[in-house]
């Protein structure tokens, strides 16, 4: 008779641990780094071009440096070109949890979408975040 009573308690400490395992899993996953693009493209170089970077994860980042580049081909033949960054000494942003950095492209930084200015390449950012590798993320195309 005493082993069934240590039958339960063994039953319900692994039942309790199994279900705090799945928390711990899924407050990992829910928390992990996420960075989304967005953006908005007008026709005219006075109303310009808006590019966001969302940051969807629960810590801020620091948006160190960025640069937008053409790519042409398809994986693993892909191609970048460069065509436009700040300037040099533009200083770390900070970028909140759950919030955007909004970037304008107007007037002298206005660079044309049409199709005979990108000829059927992809626009991609580069971004550069402070403790990460540099990635590409697609932003139009």
């Amino acid at each position: 008779m005493p082993d069934s009573g240590v039958s339960y308690i063994a039953w319900w400490g692994a039942i309790l641990s199994t279900i705090l395992a799945c928390l711990k899993i899924w407050e990992i996953w829910t928390n992990r780094f996420r960075v989304d693009i967005g953006y908005g493209f007008a026709s005219q170089p006075s109303q310009g071009h808006v590019i966001f970077i969302r940051n969807l994860s629960s810590k801020p980042i620091i948006l160190q440096y960025w640069e937008l580049h053409l790519c042409s081909n398809w994986w693993p033949f892909r191609k970048f070109e460069y065509f436009e960054s700040p300037t040099l000494d533009i200083g770390d942003d900070k970028i909140e949890p759950y919030s955007s950095k909004k970037m304008s492209f107007k007037d002298q930084n206005y660079f044309s979408v049409g199709d005979d200015a990108i000829k059927g390449r992809k626009i991609y950012i580069k971004i550069y975040i402070v403790g990460r590798k540099p990635f590409y993320k697609k932003v139009y195309g």
